[in-house]
Parts: C-alpha cells; structure tokens; sequence
C-alpha cells in the first residue's frame, strides 16, 4: 500500500478531527481513506462515460478518413 502526504487547509482538518473524536472514523488515514474511495465510486459511471464518448468520436473520425 502506498502512502501519501498532503497539506491540507486548517479547517478541513479540524473538521476531520471533529469526526475522528466523534467515532467515526479511528485515524486521519481511514477518513481519507473512505472519502477517496466514496469519490472513486461515485464518479466511475461518469469516468466511464467519458472514455466511451471519446472512444466513439475516435472511431468516428477513423470511419471518416476511410471514406
């Protein structure tokens, strides 16, 4: 597993110490942990998409050369 450092602004850490003294998470590293894999998931559809369309005006512009 890999590590990451990363400044962060006060208040975003302070908010995130707030939910880590609350219980809801045990460390600053499950917070980032679970807030990146929340943003993975709900963006894949759209990440997903996004290759799509570019895969289909790439083959768009090849079927137009060949004509």
């Amino acid at each position: 597993m890999k590590t990451i450092t990363i400044p962060i602004p006060d208040n975003i850490e302070k908010a995130a110490r707030n939910y880590i003294n609350a219980g809801f998470f045990k460390s600053e590293s499950d917070l980032l942990m679970a807030a990146t894999v929340d943003f993975i998931h709900r963006n894949r559809i759209e990440l997903v998409e996004k290759y799509a369309l570019e895969d289909i005006e790439w083959a768009k512009r090849k079927a137009k050369k060949r004509k």
